[in-house]
């Protein structure tokens, strides 16, 4: 009896190690490669760790997005960034936990001087961040935050090529955007969209460096600069940036002027770059649900503080 206890007791203990091992042991030469391959696989690269909230806030609608588009060529891997010391048990226990089924490894690497660089040369070393790369058409994005689901889809789109547009958060809680020409062969020229709204806090819809800020009449203009495309907000009654601040997704910019009519907040913005526009309608924007810097105006306009 003491035997066959001993026996199951070593079963079960060799069982779990072998599931803890299941989560293979890389180097970063290895992850490099793994999505380096000249095809057109949409390759997602996305570092982790078990005690990181918003890398796990993220990685289910990671896994429920590339599960969605996998027909189209689209693979994800999760790289560990876990101590030593939780793997590889630890490591697996969560991953079989929280059901993660997809790709995964632990990364075995100490030196963030030289595994960061081989990813993007901006990467600091913080998590989450993301790689998503099309070798074949040239595509590669890196992401040092957390990305919300409309965000990673968006670029999953990209990445992949086509038809596909990008999906935007509306800069002003609450805003409704207004196609120019909503009908009409008048709409493949646009290349803007209006956005009115009864709260004027308004929210970049990308990250990147503020490259220009105009003041024109009672109005200012504030472009960003992203990956080579241009973010123009116009009719700005104030903002909150400066010529050369790095913003990030969803940062207050400033706020919305009032409409001809002096009581609707009205903001423009503009995508382009030295060879393309992107096509905006209300397709492009999702409705904002959080509610945030409330409507200045009521009190009358004003600076922020």
């Amino acid at each position: 009896m003491i035997k066959r206890l001993l026996f199951l007791i070593t079963l079960v203990g060799f069982v779990t190690v072998c599931n803890s091992q299941s989560i293979p042991k890389w180097k970063i030469e290895d992850v490099v490669k793994s999505f380096s391959k000249k095809n057109d696989t949409v390759y997602v690269v996305n570092f982790w760790a078990t005690f990181c909230k918003p890398c796990i806030a993220e990685i289910p609608d990671f896994i429920r997005i590339v599960e969605k588009y996998k027909t189209q060529k689209v693979k994800l891997l999760l790289v560990s960034l876990d101590l030593p010391a939780f793997y590889p048990a630890r490591v697996a226990d969560f991953v079989k936990k929280n059901n993660y089924n997809t790709n995964i490894v632990w990364l075995n690497e100490t030196n963030a001087d030289h595994f960061c660089p081989m990813i993007d040369k901006k990467w600091s070393g913080a998590i989450p961040s993301t790689i998503i790369v099309n070798n074949k058409t040239g595509y590669r994005k890196f992401v040092e935050d957390q990305v919300s689901p409309a965000d990673f889809e968006a670029s999953i789109k990209a990445a992949i090529g086509g038809n596909a547009f990008n999906k935007y958060a509306a800069p002003m809680n609450d805003a409704s955007v207004i196609d120019k020409y909503p009908t009409g062969a008048a709409t493949s020229t646009m290349n803007y969209v209006t956005f009115r709204s009864t709260d004027s806090a308004v929210y970049a819809i990308t990250g990147g460096k503020v490259n220009t800020i105009v003041k024109i009449d009672n109005f200012k203009v504030v472009i960003i600069e992203n990956e080579g495309l241009y973010y123009t907000y116009s009719n700005l009654g104030s903002t909150t940036v400066k010529k050369g601040d790095v913003i990030k997704n969803d940062q207050l910019i400033g706020y919305a002027t009032a409409s001809l009519n002096g009581d609707i907040p009205t903001l423009e913005l503009y995508i382009n770059n030295s060879e393309k526009s992107i096509l905006l309608t209300k397709a492009n924007f999702t409705n904002r649900k959080d509610k945030r810097e409330f409507d200045y105006f009521k009190d009358g306009p004003k600076e922020p503080q």
